[in-house]
């Protein structure tokens, strides 16, 4: 039988390791000079399997950091492809949110710099985790930012898997007469670096929705940070065919 590749050996013995419980979910590995003398290998061919395990979605590298366990099966990434106007404003699949805060609030300066919002607004905030098809590494953590008088929203029976501007919607009649989306970079909220599996400092996608309804009135503005490699933003555009009006003869 033909012997395994080194660097797919220590590879498979890692990973055997994680799902055994020896490095949980946000343990680090040992160091790879450790590594290394554990299993008698050169750096190179250390890094190589340790680079089939980022790849499968295991572990993060960093730098002078090194590396720490994000999962201890293959998480499935999140593409989201766009074909409609109304796909825009959630995610396919089935998503389930765990809450981490509610608190009222009023948006002071940088609050209100982030999700465009008059300084003093008052806001009932919800801070969540979501994530998909019951998976247990978090897609995002996304915050909530509803007008006071939809707060008995967190009571709707489907609060944890239903959109909550459908559940704004559902118990209060309003309609939504708009959505905005925004997509940006940030780094993921320091306080919240620990829930989702990432170091501090790390890249997020951040994707911002904003819901009006009738009288112009901002009644939602939700912010999701998506830690790096977790979420793709996927669009087709097709070519628009005009009608060439024929000349005018005079």
């Amino acid at each position: 039988m033909k012997q395994l590749p080194i660097h797919q050996t220590i590879s498979n013995q890692i990973r055997s390791e994680i799902q055994g419980g020896k490095y949980p979910v946000g343990a680090k590995l040992p160091t790879e000079e450790e590594l290394c003398a554990l299993y008698n290998t050169s750096r190179p061919t250390l890094r190589q399997a340790l680079s089939t395990l980022s790849a499968e979605g295991l572990i993060n590298r960093r730098p002078r950091t090194g590396s720490t366990v994000i999962a201890t099966q293959p998480p499935i990434f999140l593409s989201h492809a766009v074909g409609a106007v109304n796909e825009l404003l959630d995610y396919p699949g089935v998503m389930t949110r765990k809450i981490l805060d509610t608190s009222l609030i009023r948006a002071d300066a940088q609050l209100a710099k982030e999700i465009q919002c008059p300084i003093g607004q008052e806001w009932f905030r919800i801070v969540s985790l979501r994530f998909q098809n019951h998976a247990s590494l978090p897609l995002c953590l996304t915050t909530y930012y509803i007008l006071p008088k939809y707060a008995q929203v967190i009571k709707h029976p489907n609060h944890l898997s239903t959109p909550i501007s459908e559940q704004i919607v559902d118990m209060y009649d309003v309609v939504i007469e708009k959505a905005r989306v925004d997509i940006y970079s940030h780094q993921v909220p320091t306080k919240y670096a620990k829930d989702l599996v990432v170091q501090e400092g790390s890249s997020a996608l951040v994707v911002t929705r904003t819901y009006t309804g009738d009288q112009n009135e901002v009644f939602q503005i939700t912010v999701s940070s998506h830690p790096e490699d977790r979420y793709r933003y996927s669009f087709e555009l097709k070519r628009e065919v005009r009608l060439v009006r024929p000349p005018i003869k005079k």
